[in-house]
């Protein structure tokens, strides 16, 4: 057997009640069979076990609410890992993670546990982002701004008995026909990491645009309404003309007022005016010491922040390729010792020892903390790159607020040095006419400054939207590629399962005239319909068979088609419901069974039935004892 990626397999289910265990069962690869009457526990296990994976809006049974905690072993990838949430009505319950076996659960402590929500918040990931990173399978935007969820993605792997009439997809509460497009894109493996990575891009930019033409129309507009021309052009000469202007009326003041003598109240006036105008002075420049020194701290920290952002993703990059090496190098069988090139015996060279120095691997516990390191790293880079984010703007306020402090304390200066010279002659009139030249001038240096600022405003918005306008089209362009690849690859996935359900179908008891000679199979996620020969309505025991089988096919698409995403596991309940006949749900097992003998990659199937065909009763595919309504499932105890 062949591990493909992503492969999901459950090695054993606890559920339990307070401290006591109410149901315990191991399952193994391959198919597993739950068998037992009607109304004994079977649809409720069915429902923990899709539950405690991450399934929601479970139609929980009254014994099942009694229960308080599922915790199942699975290996991820190959990898083992205990998933463990809590039992109740509430929707989104979150997760809780051990990287590790259930063995290893005896010495390990409550921080060796992760707790994941169920939706992703702004610093930490949700559990189905943690699942999917570890079964290597890329996070895909549902509808909305939402990501793909297990819960939505276990719709598609668990056929449970309420749905009976939902070929494809458990029945969900908000079920919309887009997300469902989107999960049979995803789990086709036609949905393309890059093609998705554009679109997230695509998304940003979008929003992007339309944030910077928001402001640019808002600032043209106010600029309207003012009388206020666009053109804002304001060259830094200008103002220095001005200024230039400004020094020479204030010198000519100050020439004035040396040649007259000013009275005691008028200079006591003066001195007051001088001592207030330089209070202000002093503060207005201590609050630019501090902005500055606060944005030379701000720099700091953001090259900080960056150097620990990129260490972080080279450490995610590391952790991958040592994760490569390491299974490239598991591989390698050695004849020689690399070392002195001495011939090896061919010694415990088998899955549990060194293929060089024959010594006992771990149980899978480095993969297991590969994983933990993995996810510990990806939540310090989110919560890294937000800080980063939260500095780059503060320092980008700082940036746009100290050149107009700059500019009131060179304002200050001036008005300081007027008020404090001497007067000594009597030339107000001429005084008066350079102070009102001064105003004049004041203000159009302060307009000119802020005329200066809304421009450089104006261009920098103008160059981001020009730049996210170029990567829009080429974002267009990589998008329109990529998604003529994705239909290629959609078109083998839906022909694969076409083959693998007319192959099926032909194998049921000749009962359906549409299953006896299936010509065409038509798909559709978005409409969660499977039509046969143009057909999509049948009798209720054969809507229970194409729904299995329709699953099955899909099971035996992806071990022929290996970029499929389907992680190799299914949950089928009610393999006998709509009144099936025991001969029939007999043939329908034996179809199951048969076809995943000829799997040659890693799987798991587990169904659930009340009438075991005779053939699986007593072989090594049941697991658990078989429930009736006198021994059932849950052994929950009164409270």
């Amino acid at each position: 057997m062949t591990l493909l990626r992503p492969t999901l397999k459950v090695n054993r289910l606890i559920v339990y009640q307070n401290a006591h265990v109410a149901f315990d069962c191991i399952f193994h690869a391959g198919v597993n069979v739950v068998r037992g009457r009607n109304s004994s526990g079977k649809t409720t296990v069915m429902d923990l076990l899709a539950f405690s994976l991450g399934s929601e809006n479970i139609r929980w049974k009254p014994e099942a609410l009694r229960c308080t905690q599922t915790l199942v072993e699975v290996d991820l990838n190959g990898k083992t890992v205990c998933l463990s949430r809590d039992i109740s009505t509430e929707s989104q319950r979150p997760m809780r993670i051990f990287w590790g076996a259930m063995s290893d659960l005896a010495g390990a402590k409550i921080q060796d546990w992760q707790q994941f929500p169920f939706r992703r918040t702004e610093h930490q990931v949700s559990f189905s982002q943690a699942i999917f990173t570890a079964l290597e399978m890329p996070l895909a935007q549902g509808e909305g701004a939402s990501n793909l969820t297990l819960h939505q993605i276990i719709r598609v792997l668990y056929a449970d008995q309420p749905s009976i009439h939902s070929p494809i997809f458990r029945d969900d509460i908000f079920d919309k026909a887009l997300t469902r497009e989107t999960v049979g894109s995803y789990l086709s493996g036609a949905f393309d990491d890059e093609l998705y990575s554009a679109q997230l891009r695509l998304r940003e930019v979008n929003a992007q645009l339309s944030s910077f033409e928001a402001e640019l129309r808002g600032i043209f507009s106010v600029l309207g309404q003012s009388g206020q021309t666009p053109e804002l052009v304001i060259t830094g000469a200008h103002i220095l003309e001005l200024e230039a202007r400004r020094e020479d009326l204030t010198r000519q003041v100050i020439q004035l007022k040396l040649k007259r003598a000013l009275p005691r109240k008028d200079a006591n006036e003066a001195r007051v005016k001088a001592d207030n105008l330089r209070s202000l002075l002093n503060e207005a420049r201590k609050n630019e010491s501090i902005l500055k020194e606060r944005l030379s701290s701000l720099e700091l920290d953001l090259a900080d922040s960056l150097l620990f952002v990129r260490e972080l993703e080279d450490r995610l990059a590391n952790l991958d390729e040592s994760k490569q090496t390491r299974s490239y190098f598991g591989r390698v069988q050695f004849q020689f010792c690399p070392s002195c090139l001495s011939e090896l015996k061919n010694g415990d060279s088998d899955k549990e020892h060194c293929n060089l120095c024959s010594s006992l691997l771990e149980d899978g516990r480095g993969d297991a903390q590969l994983l933990r390191m993995r996810n510990e790293l990806s939540i310090q880079l989110k919560e890294s790159s937000t800080l980063l984010e939260q500095r780059s703007s503060d320092a980008e306020a700082l940036r746009r607020e100290i050149p107009s402090l700059i500019e009131r304390i060179k304002r200050l200066e001036r008005e300081y040095s007027v008020v404090s010279s001497s007067w000594s002659s009597d030339v107000e009139t001429k005084l008066e006419e350079i102070n009102r030249m001064l105003g004049v001038l004041d203000e159009e240096i302060k307009h000119a400054y802020e005329r200066q600022k809304l421009a450089a405003v104006i261009s920098d918005l103008q160059a981001r939207r020009d730049a996210v306008k170029t990567e829009m089209l080429h974002l267009g362009d990589t998008i329109s590629s990529l998604k003529k690849n994705q239909e290629t690859r959609q078109a083998e996935v839906h022909a694969a399962i076409e083959r693998a359900l007319i192959r099926l179908l032909k194998k049921d008891i000749p009962l359906q005239p549409e299953f006896i000679d299936p010509k065409s199979v038509v798909i559709s996620f978005a409409n969660n319909t499977v039509w046969i020969n143009g057909s999509r309505n049948f009798s209720e025991s054969s809507a229970v068979v194409l729904r299995h089988l329709f699953h099955l096919a899909l099971l035996s698409a992806s071990m022929e088609l290996a970029y499929m995403r389907v992680p190799r596991f299914l949950l089928l309940d009610g393999i006998d419901d709509g009144g099936m006949e025991k001969g029939r749900s007999h043939q329908l097992q034996r179809i199951i069974v048969e076809e995943c003998a000829t799997y040659k990659s890693d799987f798991q199937l587990i169904f659930a039935t009340s009438e075991i065909n005779p053939v699986l009763e007593g072989s090594e595919l049941v697991v658990g004892k078989a429930f009736t309504p006198e021994s059932r499932s849950l052994k929950v105890h009164d409270i």
